[in-house]
């Protein structure tokens, strides 16, 4: 992905949250300098619309069922592996102090049901350096990713 288009999707997601339409916000990045193939770009704006609609839709999904395809989000990004699951985790570092809220990043090349999301961030969070002495409080998988071809 070019440096062009990372910019001109960072500026897409506050446009989205304005209300503004995706041909003028096309239109006002080529008038800047920043565009790039129209059918990219609306592609791109597509899928940056399609995640804010689907973003927390994972924490209304069973604990031990898959994910329907509608609460699923699609990116034609290059992501490593098919699926990527964006899961909150609440921990804590010691009984009296507050808790922290932080969002982790899942891959998977396989889809996951949330009780095997929660799982996996679990065995993964010895692995993280800077969490090994939080204490784990709650995990609440947020939104699925999944990659598609071009």
């Amino acid at each position: 992905m070019s440096i062009v288009r990372a910019e001109v999707i960072g500026l897409m997601r506050g446009a989205f949250r304005k209300g503004q339409s995706a041909s003028s916000f096309i239109w006002e990045m080529r008038q800047k300098g920043l565009g790039y193939r129209y059918t990219t770009m609306l592609s791109d704006w597509r899928a940056e619309s399609g995640q804010e609609v689907k973003e927390g839709l994972m924490r209304f999904v069973r604990k031990d069922r898959y994910p329907a395809k509608t609460a699923i989000a699609d990116k034609p990004y290059k992501i490593s592996q098919e699926f990527m699951y964006k899961i909150k985790v609440e921990s804590r570092l010691k009984p009296d102090v507050a808790m922290t809220e932080r969002f982790v990043n899942i891959m998977s090349d396989v889809p996951m049901t949330p009780a095997m999301i929660e799982q996996a961030v679990t065995e993964k969070w010895a692995e993280y350096e800077d969490y090994t002495a939080e204490a784990i409080e709650r995990i609440v998988p947020w939104t699925a990713i999944h990659r598609t071809l071009e």
